[in-house]
């Protein structure tokens, strides 16, 4: 039975973010937003006021403390923070996704060292380091060249790995308190058979952060330059196996792409606020929504929205009830739904005319914020390829 009905408590949840969104987030985002620098933009006050939500321990396991909650309200939670900043929720989603994988991948004594201190820590968020100066795409399929790919490089020597190369890009780089950093383990061979996952806390001695990026949008979630100069970690730090990132990393597919839940909100939003504005707004002597130019706008900016919460939870659901789960709709949802955003927030644009432009009006946030998020989780041309049919 095919059912788009929230249940009571998801309902609950829902609505429970939402107010937390009403109040507290969407008061200070264009606040934080509007910051100089970009270190001042990390809003360590509403992580902490989502901390008492549950909203940073989403899906840390029941034994651990947290609350394992499943894809379908991740999904819709992700969707109402992204409605009310698409940085925060990004900070949440980027986060909330290594918590699955901390869980999934880590093995036991990894995980006892590590969730209790996140669930206990209200200000404790993980990054993944694997984005650098020279290795981007190229990072995410798995070419067969030993040079395509990531350059930094760990050396077991003893008890201990030593670290060396620079990573950028990264997201809830210098906020994180925990980083899963990816690194090549085995010289002259294939990326796939040569990168190792290590956990590398930020006190780690070597390890340092360099510079936080000055972004276009989303600048609620820091993003940062990392550099590892003979950074030090112990070799029970490794996650599995030495040269198998690929296969355990890649391999281990989340229910959902935490990315599109949270641009999903940011649509959601864009075409709530073009109809309140299309109503209002009077020219020709009439509400602009009556002229049909622009009702006829709004009318496909809404099916694009349902259409994209729609693959969304799809993809939530299949993985939830393990009932034909197809990981490539991951991949081809987030190239979807990015098209739609661009398309969406640009009619938004238009919509709004000359007011959309200015800098006290929230419209040009939503235009950096959304082409700030097209390259997160790999670009629209990347993720169609991901995509692809197999042969």
């Amino acid at each position: 039975m095919v059912d788009f009905r929230l249940n009571k408590e998801q309902l609950t949840i829902r609505d429970a973010v939402r107010e937390f969104v009403t109040k507290e987030l969407k008061p200070l985002a264009q606040e934080y937003d509007a910051k100089t620098d970009p270190k001042d933009c990390f809003p360590i006050d509403l992580v902490k006021t989502a901390s008492t939500l549950d909203l940073r321990t989403l899906n840390v396991p029941e034994e651990y403390g947290g609350v394992e909650c499943d894809q379908i309200t991740l999904a819709v939670i992700l969707e109402e923070l992204g409605a009310g900043d698409l940085g925060f929720a990004s900070l949440i989603g980027q986060h909330t996704k290594y918590i699955d994988y901390l869980s999934k991948l880590c093995n036991e004594e990894q995980k006892a060292e590590w969730l209790p201190r996140l669930v206990e820590d209200d200000t404790f968020l993980i990054a993944s380091a694997i984005t650098e100066p020279d290795a981007g795409t190229d990072s995410q399929l798995p070419y067969e060249e030993p040079g395509a790919g990531m350059s930094t490089f760990a050396e077991r020597k003893g008890d201990e790995y030593i670290i060396n190369g620079t990573k950028h890009f990264i997201s809830n780089g210098g906020a994180a308190k925990l980083y899963f950093v990816f690194a090549r383990t085995k010289e002259n061979a294939p990326f796939t058979e040569s990168v190792s996952i290590f956990l590398v806390p930020p006190e780690t001695p070597g390890f340092s952060v360099a510079r936080i990026h000055d972004k276009l949008g989303r600048r609620l979630m820091l993003n940062a330059e990392l550099v590892f100069s003979d950074a030090r970690i112990p070799a029970g730090n490794l996650v599995g196996e030495e040269n198998k990132a690929w296969q355990m990393f890649y391999g281990q597919s989340p229910g959902i792409n935490n990315t599109i839940a949270c641009l999903v909100g940011g649509i959601r939003t864009c075409y709530e606020e073009s109809l309140d504005f299309a109503k209002k707004r009077i020219q020709g002597g009439v509400p602009i929504i009556k002229h049909s130019s622009i009702g006829t706008m709004l009318a496909e900016m809404r099916v694009k929205v349902e259409a994209s919460r729609a693959l969304l939870w799809k993809n939530a659901s299949s993985w939830d009830q393990k009932y034909e789960y197809d990981p490539k709709m991951n991949y081809l949802t987030k190239a979807f739904v990015n098209r739609m955003a661009l398309e969406i927030v640009n009619d938004t644009m238009e919509i709004f005319g000359g007011m959309g432009t200015m800098k006290d009006m929230p419209v040009e946030k939503y235009l950096r914020d959304i082409y700030t998020i097209l390259h997160a989780y790999g670009n629209p041309s990347i993720n169609l390829i991901k995509g692809m049919p197999t042969v």
